[in-house]
């Protein structure tokens, strides 16, 4: 599912696609290159064999970095902690729980949702 929404401020931008199962959800990931807890939500959803994109934030400009922060804080009324998981355009956690994760990618009951 190839659904991703291009606000302004995100427009060339070079994210890393990550090949994985169909979630039937549009996964991105807003990380910090040298952040544990972004490398462990990076490998979480590779070992759940999930299809998604993320974007380091540290490896842009810094005033690019700033506008995609304050357009994440006010698109989902959130100060972002990372990782940040945007799903669908319209749902985001900020910092990662495993279990909040899985339940924002999959039907609460850990299964993809019916076709």
């Amino acid at each position: 599912m190839s659904t991703h929404v291009q606000h302004e401020i995100l427009k060339d931008l070079h994210f890393v696609d990550m090949d994985g199962e169909d979630s039937g959800h549009d996964i991105t990931v807003y990380t910090l290159s040298t952040c544990a807890f972004c490398k462990k939500a990076l490998n979480f959803l590779r070992r759940e064999n999930v299809k998604f994109r993320y974007i380091h934030l540290d490896t842009i400009p810094v005033e690019r970095k700033q506008k995609v922060k304050q357009f994440l804080r006010e698109r989902f009324d959130d100060i972002p902690i990372f990782p940040v998981m945007v799903v669908d355009d319209k749902e985001c956690v900020s910092g990662f729980a495993e279990g909040a994760w899985r339940k924002k990618f999959r039907n609460g009951d850990g299964q993809a949702p019916a076709e």
